[in-house]
């Protein structure tokens, strides 16, 4: 039988999926950063159902520097999105 946390980590795949369609496919630069920070917190969702699952600090560890590392890349390619330059 299928567990809770199995099934959400599969639904989490599934919403994996979308996301890398529109960074390959994308129109614009803007929808691709967006869909690599809706993938980036697919994957820190995923790490931490993980780490649950595990009864594992580590992985939290790693989703905590992913998601800090996630949100400075996405406000810096914004900023330079925007003004053309990151100072």
């Amino acid at each position: 039988m299928i567990s809770l946390l199995d099934f959400s980590l599969i639904f989490m795949v599934l919403a994996f999926i979308p996301c890398i369609y529109r960074v390959i496919m994308g129109p614009t630069i803007p929808d691709r950063v967006v869909a690599l920070d809706a993938m980036t917190t697919v994957i820190i969702v995923m790490l931490g159902a993980y780490s649950y699952d595990k009864g594992s600090a580590f992985f939290m560890d790693v989703a905590l520097v992913l998601a800090v590392i996630s949100f400075v890349g996405t406000v810096t390619i914004s900023k330079y999105l925007d003004e053309g330059v990151v100072l």
